[in-house]
Formats: structure tokens, C-alpha cells, sequence
């Protein structure tokens, strides 16, 4: 009952990658207060619905998530996470929303990364990645940097004057993905951020484009 986007992080701490420290609240469930409050500041609240992340369909941003969130605040964007569900509904989301309660990295870059390429299939990582946080990427409203790594080469091509990733962090990265991929059974889409030099995952999910 803790739904999708918590089992991905779960799934991605039992293989040992790097995940923001959180708190799954389950459908119909209470915060834990003393678990929220050793995760520290600030807090980003994000639905976990029932299949929002499965491996038949994504349901991914119908949902209300909230960034910089303080304790005194946290029930208010609960509610409002949970509140989002009849949005959700009208694209085939799910009611049943858990909630994860996670520390908010603060990123100098972030992006999405791809265990194989999610239009042809392709048996390679491509990076999607920009300064700032990841929002802006995920939605579109930015112009990331892409990088394709295969075989231990790296094909990167900048938005920008200055790459965010060096060949050496972009293979990095990709290799940790091909483990999410090998530890999840199947072809996901990660995403990250870097915190200065250190990188975390804030979410995991099959790619749902391919066979």
C-alpha cells in the first residue's frame, strides 16, 4: 500500500544505490513524525499512487508534488498531494495515493537517465541533464544536455557552452542505472541530481514506451 514511486526507492536502497533519505506513508496512512523529523530540511512531498510507476503504464506528473517544504508545512503538502488524486483519475491514475516524504537534495545539476534509449530501444544510456534541479527537465522547459554511452564511449552533446557532465561522471551514472535496470528486470528511467560532486537517484520506474 506504500505505492509505485516508494517500492522504486526501495527497491533502489536493497541494491545498494545512493537514495535521499525518506519516508513512505502508506494509502490512508499517518506521517510518522519522529521518522519526518530526522530526515531534517528541507522536505520535498511527492505522490506514490497505487501503479504510478508500474511497468504497464506511468502515471507520472498527474500528481501535485511540493519542493521546500518545512515540518510546520508538511501536513498542508500532504493534503495537497493527496488532494491531486481527481486529476489523476481523469488520465486513468489510481485514487490510492501514499505519499513519500523525502529530503530535498539541493542540486547543481539534475536530470533523467535511460538504461536504453526510450524511443528505438537502443542498447545504450542516454542522459538527459541541466543545471539547477531536475523539474524544468522532466517537464521540458529547459533544453538539457544529452549524452549517449555506449560501450564505455560517451557522445554528448551540450545545450550550452559548458557541459554539465564530464565523460568520466556520465559513465559513471550509467553505470549505475544498468544496475537499477539489472536489479529492477527490466529497461527504467532514473532520476537524478548531483549534490556538488555527489550523486543521488530520486526515483526509478520501467520505461513504458518499449516492449
Amino acid at each position: 500500500m506504500i505505492g509505485g514511486k516508494a517500492e522504486g526507492l526501495a527497491r533502489l536502497q536493497e541494491l545498494g544505490l545512493p537514495v535521499p533519505p525518506y519516508v513512505a506513508i502508506p494509502v490512508g496512512g499517518d506521517v510518522d513524525e519522529r521518522a519526518v523529523a530526522e530526515l531534517g530540511e528541507p522536505l520535498a512531498v511527492r505522490s506514490s499512487a497505487l501503479g504510478e510507476d508500474g511497468a504497464g503504464k506511468s502515471a507520472a506528473g498527474q500528481y501535485e508534488t511540493v519542493l521546500g517544504v518545512t515540518r510546520d508545512r508538511l501536513q498542508d503538502a500532504i493534503a495537497r498531494v493527496r488532494s491531486s488524486t481527481e486529476r489523476a483519475r481523469a488520465y486513468g491514475g489510481s485514487a490510492d495515493v501514499g505519499v513519500v516524504v523525502q529530503r530535498q537534495v539541493q542540486a547543481t545539476r539534475a536530470g533523467v537517465a535511460f538504461s536504453r534509449d526510450p524511443v528505438t530501444g537502443a542498447d545504450e544510456v542516454v542522459i538527459e541533464c541541466a543545471l539547477g534541479g531536475g523539474e524544468a527537465v522532466v517537464s521540458g522547459s529547459v533544453t538539457p544536455d544529452r549524452y549517449r554511452v555506449r560501450d564505455g564511449v560517451v557522445h554528448a552533446r551540450a545545450a550550452g557552452s559548458v557541459r554539465t557532465l564530464r565523460d568520466d561522471e556520465a559513465e559513471a551514472l550509467a553505470a549505475v542505472v544498468r544496475r537499477a535496470e539489472a536489479g529492477f528486470g527490466s529497461a527504467v528511467d532514473v532520476e537524478f541530481c548531483f549534490d556538488g560532486r555527489e550523486l543521488w537517484l530520486v526515483q526509478c520506474r520501467p520505461i513504458t514506451t518499449l516492449r
